[in-house]
């Protein structure tokens, strides 16, 4: 029996890309944790969300443990997998770090982990670290509002058809459309093109290198975007 109090599970999120923008609380967690629990993009050599807080960790004392999930959708089995790799750490005493970008419960695959620990090993301490999301990281970039007083913000995923889009946008007085696909932007450049909109906005990637923002899709090509791309829009009232 193992009479060894378990270590926390933390969910750091290390925010949009920055590495400044990471809390002051966020690196205080990650310079503590020996064990930091990085997941990356299936196929991908790296994670984004390391690259970003790596600056953070000595990995002369810390150990790097890296995860493979796919982008957008994972089976419920491997968030079970995760949980019960992590907690051979915990139960052994170790804190354990989880990266995360932008926040952890914001469409972050920690809230999976979270949910399965939370079943599993309900002893086991977690403690969330909230992070800068990309939703308000885009629009300081943009610097343009997101709302103000009364009105009402949508934030979707995805978006399925022309005619959802419409009446989020007639129900709701900014619509974010995070991950942005290939329909998303067809429909979206057609909605622009039909003068259905009164703000469009793209970004990609805010607040790294590779930042891009845009004001029109007239300027962005649809190959152009990728799983970090962002839509902030805004319909026409009673158009």
């Amino acid at each position: 029996m193992n009479s060894v109090n378990p270590g926390c599970l933390y969910g750091v999120g290390v925010g949009p890309g920055d590495p400044e923008l990471l809390t002051l609380k966020a690196v205080r967690v990650l310079k503590a944790s020996p064990i930091v629990f990085t997941p990356q993009a299936a196929g991908s050599k790296d994670s984004l969300a390391l690259t970003v807080a790596r600056s953070y960790i000595d990995e002369s004392k810390q150990r790097l443990i890296y995860a493979e999930f796919v982008m957008g959708g994972t089976s419920d089995d491997v968030w079970s997998e995760a949980a019960e790799r992590i907690a051979g750490y915990l139960l052994d005493g170790e804190d354990v770090a989880f990266l995360t970008q932008g926040d952890p419960l914001l469409y972050g695959s920690f809230m999976y982990v979270m949910v399965k620990m939370q079943a599993s090993h309900p002893s086991i301490p977690i403690e969330v670290v909230p992070g800068v999301t990309s939703i308000t990281a885009s629009a300081s970039r943009a610097k343009i509002p997101l709302v103000s007083h009364s009105e009402r913000l949508a934030v979707l995923p995805a978006m399925y058809g022309i005619d959802d889009l419409r009446d989020v946008l007639e129900r709701n007085d900014t619509v974010v459309l995070m991950k942005v696909n290939r329909k998303a932007m067809a429909a979206v450049s057609q909605l622009e093109a039909d003068g259905e909109l009164s703000r469009c906005v793209f970004v990609r990637r805010a607040t790294t290198p590779r930042e891009r923002v845009e004001f029109s899709l007239r300027e962005v090509a649809p190959e152009e975007t990728d799983y970090f791309s962002m839509l902030i829009l805004s319909g026409k009232k009673g158009h």
